[in-house]
């Protein structure tokens, strides 16, 4: 039996508000899990804490502009990422119905707004938000990079208020990379236990 190609009258009918559609994505922080929380918001919150004080107490720090500084290879990582992603989460949601992709997860249910997800949506939803993520954080890592002289400049005046803009940068840019890290991993366990699980 097949299904009926959607319309666009489908698309305007979608629930979710015109403004917001572009951050469909982020409704993977919306689905519930027991150990969901855990990996979104905890553990990224610990690893930011740890690494960026390890970075503190370095002496003398690690670079973080220039040829040879984090934010480039960052930038770099990120150059290749984005699209990855994007194609991955194409394949998945384009791919073949199957028995692997389009059950329900063992275990615990995944829920969102009331429903429970196939394996399927909730990896396009995690695919999704990790290539989210990685396109803001390249994009952040670039304008960065680009503002960096011109703002270190204007508070050369203001030495207290430079290190501090200067701590306040370097912590966002741990926060988005273990927000990154511990989506991968997460991803990655998900996509080679859970999704080759025995139903």
């Amino acid at each position: 039996m097949g299904t009926r190609p959607a319309e666009l009258k489908d698309i305007r009918q979608s629930p979710s508000k015109p403004g917001l559609r572009l951050l469909a994505p982020l409704r993977y922080l919306r689905i519930s899990h027991p150990e969901k929380a855990f990996y979104d918001a905890l553990l990224p919150a610990l690893t930011t804490v740890g690494s960026w004080g390890f970075y503190q107490i370095l002496t003398p720090g690690i670079s973080i502009f220039g040829e040879n500084g984090l934010l480039r290879f960052e930038r770099d990582f990120l150059i290749m990422a984005v699209p990855f992603l994007v194609g991955s989460l194409a394949a998945v949601a384009m791919g073949t119905p199957g028995l692997s992709l389009d059950r329900r997860p063992p275990g615990a249910e995944l829920m969102l707004d009331g429903r429970p997800l196939t394996m399927r949506q909730f990896v396009c939803y995690l695919l999704g938000y990790l290539a989210f993520l990685c396109l803001f954080a390249l994009i952040g890592a670039v304008a960065a990079q680009l503002i960096h002289n011109d703002v270190m400049s204007i508070l050369s005046q203001h030495m207290a208020l430079k290190l501090y803009v200067f701590k306040i940068g370097t912590f966002l840019i741990f926060l988005l990379l273990n927000y990154i890290l511990i989506t991968t991993l997460w991803a990655l366990y998900f996509l080679t236990d859970v999704v080759n699980r025995p139903s």
